[in-house]
């Protein structure tokens, strides 16, 4: 009688992915086909409600009429939701097609297992150390983690290879008949002996090694660290587009609606860049993981603008009919053109100065990025509303307009220097 025992897993040596496989000098272990498509069916209906949710919602935008501002920013809103939501929906139909797909090999190959599930044409590549491998044995298909031999007592006609790795245990394959099984296992100890390994006990961890898998190594530190300066072209870039508002009131008649309004166009153009970034950070995820913060981002965006509108530029005591959207719109946008094209020059200078020419690149991850927009817009954007409304309790004054406008160049410079700095 074999006692029940907690089996603890273990991680491989190494996991990559690649399209490309080279088995050159291998020895081929004949692995079962593995019965993939319950799973298949699980993904392909929930392909199918995602999928379908994306229609419906597809169908109501089409058939939507947009008469006003307020008609237009929900229907931007619903369009990001739809285009973030489309990720899942692409991921999930390709899964779907890659697992009926799905097929599983293995090999021993210049001192390794190398297990290689494949999806299609993607391969992940499950790599383990011979010489660390221990007690390769086999279980009953029906009794995970019960070694399984003849003559003992509920041993199966299928049985599954498992083997010791790093204080852990892993297993190899599907079930299958147990002359293949043990054929199998004899290759491995073999293969492990002629490495090194001890196969009559676990392989112990050693002490200087870890049994998860080495960490990636760190990305190199950008090569200038030193957060930019007021005089550095990314500051300079930024205090001289804060200063086209602030000539706006001053000279120009600008109301609190129009400045406002161009600070949350500044949020969308910090969006744009983000979104670079994401691209040259991510490289091939970033086909999946841009659409998705767009479509996130962007929704905020429109509802925000939508907050902006009626409280600020249309009243939130107006009266009447709202004008027509497309009027509504150039009437707003129509003088800031000056203004929104030093909004995206500087960020533009910041861009390559900063992340590009000090290689920041180099220090980030796509999560970082795709956090730091809310970091860096809820402080400054809730600063400003507050402080417009303030304004607005004082009818508007000029000078009032203007310090509001300076506290948020202090505010953006400052949160400038924390994101580009150590």
């Amino acid at each position: 009688m074999f006692e029940s025992q907690t089996i603890k897993k273990t991680f491989p040596g190494r996991i990559r992915v690649s399209l490309h496989d080279d088995a050159a000098g291998a020895t081929l272990l004949a692995l079962p086909p593995r019965r993939m498509w319950p799973f298949g069916l699980i993904l392909a209906a929930a392909f199918a409600i995602f999928a379908g949710i994306a229609w419906m919602t597809a169908g109501t935008i089409l058939r939507s009429s947009v008469r006003d501002v307020f008609d237009l920013t929900f229907v931007l809103f619903e369009g990001f939701w739809l285009l973030g939501w489309s990720v899942a929906v692409v991921i999930l139909g390709g899964l779907t097609v890659l697992v009926f797909f799905y097929d599983e090999s293995a090999r021993l190959q210049d001192g390794r297992l190398v297990h290689v599930p494949r999806l299609g044409p993607l391969k992940i590549f499950i790599e383990y150390d011979l010489a660390r491998m221990g007690n390769v044995s086999l279980e009953n298909a029906g009794s995970p983690g019960r070694p399984g031999s003849p003559g003992c007592p509920g041993s199966s006609d299928m049985v599954r290879i498992r083997f010791d790795y790093d204080g852990g245990s892993n297993g190899l394959g599907e079930a299958m008949p147990r002359a293949d099984a043990e054929r199998l296992a004899r290759t491995i100890r073999s293969a492990a002996v002629a490495a090194g390994s001890v196969m009559d006990t676990p392989a112990p961890v050693a002490p200087q090694e870890s049994p998860r898998p080495k960490p990636p190594q760190a990305r190199p530190e950008p090569a200038d660290a030193a957060p930019p300066s007021l005089t550095s072209p990314s500051g300079l870039a930024l205090i001289a587009a804060n200063l086209v508002p602030l000539a706006g009131v001053l000279f120009f008649g600008w109301d609190l609606a129009s400045v406002i309004v161009l600070f949350w166009a500044e949020s969308a153009v910090i969006g744009f860049y983000t979104a670079l970034k994401i691209a040259v950070v991510g490289k091939f995820a970033a086909l999946a993981m841009v659409p998705f913060f767009i479509g996130h981002f962007g929704g905020f965006m429109a509802g925000h603008f939508l907050l902006i509108y009626e409280l600020f530029v249309r009243g939130a005591f107006a009266r009447g009919p709202a004008p027509p959207a497309g009027e509504a719109l150039a009437a707003i946008f129509g003088p800031l053109r000056l203004s929104l094209a030093a909004l995206f020059i500087s960020h533009g200078v910041s861009f390559v100065d900063n992340f590009l020419r000090r290689r920041e690149y180099a220090g980030t991850t796509m999560k970082a990025l795709m956090i730091a927009p809310y970091n860096r817009i809820l402080v400054m954007q809730l600063a400003l509303i507050f402080g417009g409304w303030i304004i607005l309790l004082l009818k508007s004054p000029v000078p009032a307009l203007a310090l509001l406008i300076v506290f948020k160049t202090a505010l953006d410079f400052s949160a400038h220097r924390k994101e580009h700095g150590t």
